[in-house]
């Protein structure tokens, strides 16, 4: 059994100017029943002094680590491992929270948390001036696979998702050696060959897109590199079955040369079995030719 209901989980590197906005959020919460367990991705600037000073107020339960540098992904799972609550709710450092997001969120899942294979709970995510980012999701369908919101019913954006911390213990990112940077999408739509989510038309989280973010440094090159190993385990995992993706299944071969030749990767190294590597030849000349069209757009850092 959970101590509590709900783990609210932030990774942070670097953003000590700016987790204080967060802690305000949290704590005008309308409900405090859950913990704030931050890790701090190996930063260089005095996080560790702010979150200390929040501790010491004793306003919230916040557990705060401290690991070497290794990406959003290994946070995510050294944090999945300390989590006290059942649910496990990522919300970032640049990210805002309205008010009532965890009262939101334990309704909602003492609700359905017995429908079977329900592995937790999405709702929107809003800009600061409160339009919704990408679109709302389809009224009729309450309950889905969270793939299927996008490939299946056209939903766009960032969406808010909590998910049951017992599930995340059992599906954890990959670790490979050298990669800092690993796309959510190889766990979140892994879950949804086997599991559902509960969703709503309700703003939870606010999100603001910050110029040292990582949806602005989409073609850093840890982020090419991230992305080329993202294509490999999506292939290899066959994330996206032909029969359900059958769009999203090609365009992972077409996506594992073009990233692999930006980041510079043998694009057959590393793919299982003789079918997939051949379906990465067939799709060279697609993958080959986005390469292309983006390589002169890689920030080397």
């Amino acid at each position: 059994m959970y101590e509590l209901p709900v783990t609210i989980f932030t990774p942070t590197y670097n953003r000590a100017y700016l987790i204080e906005r967060l802690y305000k959020d949290l704590i005008n919460q309308t409900s405090k029943d859950f913990e704030w367990v931050i890790v701090d991705d190996g930063s260089s600037d005095n996080t560790e002094e702010v979150i200390e000073k929040f501790i010491k107020e004793n306003i919230l339960d916040i557990k705060y680590f401290k690991k070497e540098n290794g990406g959003k992904h290994t946070a995510i799972n050294y944090g999945v491992d300390k989590a006290r609550g059942e649910l496990f709710f990522i919300v970032d450092s640049d990210d805002g929270l309205l008010p009532d997001s965890v009262e939101t969120v334990i309704n909602l899942w003492n609700e359905n948390k017995n429908i079977e294979n329900i592995s937790g709970i999405s709702g929107l995510c809003i800009y600061e001036n409160g339009d919704v980012i990408g679109t709302e999701m389809p009224d009729d369908k309450p309950i889905c696979k969270f793939a299927d919101l996008y490939f299946k019913y056209n939903v766009k954006g960032d969406k808010t998702l909590v998910l049951k911390t017992d599930i995340l213990k059992k599906y954890k990112f990959p670790e490979p050696s050298g990669i800092k940077f690993l796309p959510e999408s190889v766990v979140w739509f892994e879950l949804s060959k086997y599991y559902t989510v509960r969703c709503i038309n309700k703003p939870m989280i606010i999100r603001e897109y910050l110029e040292d973010g990582l949806t602005y440094n989409m073609m850093s090159t840890n982020a090419v590199r991230g992305k080329a190993t993202e294509f490999m385990i999506l292939i290899n995992q066959q994330t996206y079955p032909i029969t359900r993706y059958p769009y999203m299944w090609i365009k992972n071969y077409i996506n594992r040369v073009r990233y692999s030749k930006l980041a510079g990767f043998k694009y057959l190294s590393g793919i299982d079995g003789f079918f997939n590597k051949f379906m990465c030849i067939l799709m060279y000349p697609l993958g080959y030719y986005k390469y292309v069209k983006t390589r002169d757009l890689v920030k080397h850092n």
